[in-house]
């Protein structure tokens, strides 16, 4: 899923799942830099859902 596009509520709540697992994975491996990168786009789809009515 690209950030530029609108998406639904469900695909938003598996996208931030999805990239949760694959930071926490990143975090485990020794990989902050790239934890932190997919921490800043779980916050990216964070707003996008917080900003749903």
């Amino acid at each position: 899923m690209s950030m530029g596009q609108t998406h639904s509520v469900n695909e938003i709540r598996t996208a931030i799942r999805e990239l949760s697992a694959r930071a926490e994975l990143a975090r485990k491996e020794g990989r902050p830099a790239d934890a932190d990168e997919i921490e800043q786009r779980i916050a990216k789809y964070r707003d996008e859902l917080a900003a749903r009515p």
